[in-house]
């Protein structure tokens, strides 16, 4: 799927280049040729006014392409050659066959092409008029040299460009893979973690069904399993939405934080006593945030939940919440800590990614802190890492 948008990406990004190099070139093109052209007329015009028509003013040295001007009489109905040299001789072509071609011609100037000259009907008088004809071949080679360099140019370009298509879609892909990856590791560590509850549940019917039933000796022993697991499942289920729908944030009120926070501390307290820990808590008064009830509760119930896991055998847990100093909309600063080992810094990001579980031991599904962020992140919150004083801080700044 990735290599498809890569192969896509690649493809659109040449096209676009290469019509805009088309473009490009085409503008330049026009432009040599209009000058080129531009250029001639001036070449011609300039001769067609020199003063000196006897041949004195020959502008040769002004290093014009060559030409020559025909003067040809209205009485007799001859020509001659009153400036530059008559090259057309070469080609067994005479003025008086020239000047035939032209019988007839009532435009300003014009292109012979067999011939490649162009001619401009100047100075007119009773007598006769001048006609100038300059050779525009050069025009042509020009033009041919710029196809040529454009050509040399246009290659290697467009073997730039093609590597600089790869790198650049190898970016623009890389987002759309790391979220497939990351999709597809969802999926498998989701089914993953809900097939060990489901085999357990399982394999407690066919227990009951192989010991009797509601009247086996087993049947209380099977039903708390099921009520545990299905529990679990429960659980993991509601993670899983939260994931999915991480702007959700429930119906905000005023809350009494300090109120909440003490009575979380409380609950959990218990817990920790049983496992061998001590939490203090340590909860500012007078602390309210407009949010949802449900959504805090699960923040701090995940981070109080995830320093109990991973806190050292008999080390402490710390519950703190003040008020910001900062002028912000961030007004509540909620901090759980543990003592542990340190978590590496380069872990700081990783950690908050479903499913992941660092090296200091697995435990859980790895959906926890996941959650916290997104629900965070939700009501405009941040959360960080920290590790000071011995323990390993979760800030939550709302």
């Amino acid at each position: 799927m990735t290599r498809g948008l890569q192969i896509k990406f690649i493809a659109v990004f040449m096209v676009i280049m290469l019509l805009f190099a088309l473009l490009l070139a085409g503008v330049v093109y026009y432009q040599k040729r209009s000058q080129l052209e531009y250029d001639c007329m001036m070449y011609m015009l300039n001769i067609n006014n020199l003063e000196n028509r006897d041949g004195s003013g020959d502008p040769s040295m002004l290093n014009y392409p060559p030409y020559f001007v025909l003067e040809i009489d209205n009485q007799t109905d001859t020509s001659q050659v009153v400036m530059g040299e008559y090259f057309l001789g070469e080609r067994g072509v005479s003025t008086d066959e020239l000047i035939a071609m032209l019988a007839g011609s009532i435009e300003e100037t014009g292109v012979l092409e067999e011939y490649q000259i162009r001619y401009y009907n100047g100075i007119r008088g009773a007598e006769g008029h001048r006609v100038v004809f300059m050779d525009v071949s050069y025009i042509a080679a020009d033009l041919g040299k710029l196809r040529n360099e454009i050509i040399l140019i246009a290659i290697p370009s467009l073997g730039l460009l093609l590597v600089v298509a790869l790198f650049l879609s190898r970016r623009f892909v890389r987002p759309a893979k790391q979220a497939l990856d990351e999709q597809r590791r969802f999926v498998s560590f989701a089914s993953h973690e809900l097939k060990t509850p489901l085999s357990i549940v399982s394999a407690n019917l066919d227990l009951l069904d192989r010991t009797g039933g509601d009247e086996g000796p087993n049947a209380a022993f099977c039903y708390d399993n099921i009520r545990q697991e299905c529990g679990r499942m429960q659980a993991l289920t509601e993670a899983m939405v939260w994931l999915a729908l991480p702007g959700r944030t429930g119906q905000e009120e005023r809350l009494d934080v300090t109120r909440l926070l003490k009575s979380e501390a409380l609950r959990f307290e218990v817990r920790a006593f049983e496992e061998g820990h001590a939490l203090a808590a340590d909860v500012g008064e007078g602390l309210t945030l407009q949010c949802g009830r449900v959504q805090l509760l699960t923040v701090v119930d995940v981070l109080l939940d995830n320093a109990l896991k991973y806190c050292a055998p008999g080390g402490d847990i710390r519950l703190t919440a003040r008020r910001c100093a900062s002028i912000s909309r961030r007004t509540v600063q909620i901090s759980v800590g543990n003592q542990g080992e340190e978590i590496p810094k380069r872990e700081y990001e990783n950690i908050f990614k479903p499913f992941y579980q660092t090296d200091l031991g697995k435990k859980g599904a790895g959906l926890g802190l996941a959650i916290a962020r997104e629900i965070i992140a939700a009501l405009r919150g941040q959360i960080r890492v920290e590790y000071k004083e011995g323990l390993n801080w979760f800030i939550v700044e709302l």
